[in-house]
């Protein structure tokens, strides 16, 4: 005969988060990838940063981490970080947001897809003034 056992654990999962900087001299961003439940598998999942109000070059690179990849987790690992360079632009602007979408679990599933990735501008805006005048009349 022949003994089947069906796994009722559920298996790990991964999560990114959010995260906020402000751009600034030698300035960068780093996201966290977490394996939460079943820790003991050995898993991987791809990433890839996508532009919204921010993009790049003008608003961040790859750095220590590419714009896209895979990240290997071993059993036992639980976080893995993904870090880009912010660009210090010297230009006034709003607040910006890029992405950080994760895809292609293997081993596991996704829990939360997509880090958002907020840059708080560090630039004065520009200033308006007005002279005084005196004529006579």
């Amino acid at each position: 005969g022949i003994a089947t056992i069906l796994d009722n654990d559920a298996g790990p999962t991964f999560s990114i988060n959010d995260v906020t900087v402000t751009e600034g001299t030698d300035a960068t961003i780093t996201f966290t990838v977490t394996k939460s439940g079943l820790t003991t598998l050995a898993t991987s999942v791809d990433y890839a940063v996508a532009p919204d109000t921010a993009g790049t070059p003008g608003d961040y690179t790859a750095g220590p981490s590419a714009l896209s990849g895979t990240l290997n987790f071993a059993a036992g690992e639980t976080s893995k970080t993904i870090t880009l360079n912010v660009t210090d632009d010297n230009i006034a602007e709003l607040t910006e947001t890029f992405n950080v979408n994760l895809s292609g679990a293997t081993n596991a599933t996704i829990a939360d897809n997509q880090g958002v990735g907020t840059i708080l501008d560090n630039d004065a805006g520009p200033t308006f003034s007005i002279n005084d005048v005196t004529v006579t009349e």
